[in-house]
């Protein structure tokens, strides 16, 4: 069945349009399951030959051509060879991913809020059961470069063990503050402001819990607090400052904190989520 025709040339049918975005769905597939792995490098040692190899056709040169043309009979041997630890790492990824039956995540691609949340909450749950103090920081649209100064600059991938690590007590910045942006771990080691009123202190909160508190106050962030003494789980935002919070509350509370910068078709389910919590606390 011709659904049109292309130029009065070419009759275009349902089937091509299915073919074509088919073939570019495979194609975008595969170059993100290679992106990152030395096989893009390798990719592009193969496209500079085949490069080479139309150039020299165009200019005839006859020894150059042959020897190029001869490497290309072994060529998909070679690729197989060459790119054995990436295939079979895709292979594995597909079969985990289908295992799974998220077939969303099979075409595109996974925003990543999961495993950010599973990073911050599984180092959290570990710093609590050795009663490590720990104070986090997650920014949101307001910048905390300010604070960001106050400590070391890090720029690192999201790590649960890169947490645990900078919280170990033995750590030169375990007393400071962790700034996480929605990226990466911004900085390590942050001074933040403490409240000028004495109510906190007067509640029995620590200088963890003041300081979050205080910062909750002034902007967005989610400031999520591990008591050294008790191993306690609290979180600080806006005006409020929640205690006692399990792994599964903890984890709920990031995604929704982070939801609207990782999925932008979400943000006024989050703002009224926000706004009702306001209410609440007023």
């Amino acid at each position: 069945m011709v659904l049109f025709s292309l130029f009065d040339i070419i009759d275009v049918r349902m089937a091509d349009i299915l073919d074509i975005l088919l073939v570019t769905i495979l194609v975008y597939y595969v170059f993100y399951l290679f992106r990152g792995t030395r096989a893009v490098q390798m990719l592009f040692g193969a496209v500079v030959l085949l490069i080479v190899w139309f150039i020299a056709k165009w200019w005839e040169l006859h020894t150059l051509v042959w020897i190029l043309s001869n490497l290309a009979t072994l060529g998909f041997i070679a690729l197989v060879i060459l790119f054995q630890p990436e295939i079979r790492s895709a292979l594995t990824r597909i079969g985990q991913i289908i295992s799974k039956l998220n077939m969303r995540s099979i075409f595109f691609h996974a925003n990543g809020l999961d495993l950010v949340t599973e990073a911050i909450s599984s180092a959290v749950q570990d710093l609590a059961k050795n009663r490590f103090g720990a104070l986090i920081v997650l920014e949101k649209r307001v910048g905390l470069r300010n604070y960001a100064d106050t400590g070391e600059y890090l720029n690192a991938k999201i790590s649960s063990r890169l947490l645990r690590a900078l919280f170990f007590p033995n750590s030169a910045l375990h007393d400071g503050a962790v700034i996480v942006n929605a990226n990466e771990i911004l900085a390590a080691g942050c001074i933040l402001p403490m409240p000028t009123n004495s109510r906190d202190q007067e509640a029995g909160y620590g200088m963890r819990h003041r300081a979050a508190k205080a910062l909750a106050a002034e902007c967005d962030a989610l400031v999520i607090v591990v008591s050294e003494e008790t191993g306690i789980i609290s979180i600080a935002y806006r005006n409020t400052l929640r205690r006692r919070l399990s792994i599964k509350e903890l984890e709920e509370e990031i995604k929704r904190h982070w939801l609207s910068l990782f999925d932008p078709e979400a943000p006024e389910t989050l703002e009224q989520a926000e706004k009702d919590d306001d209410k609440e606390d007023a």
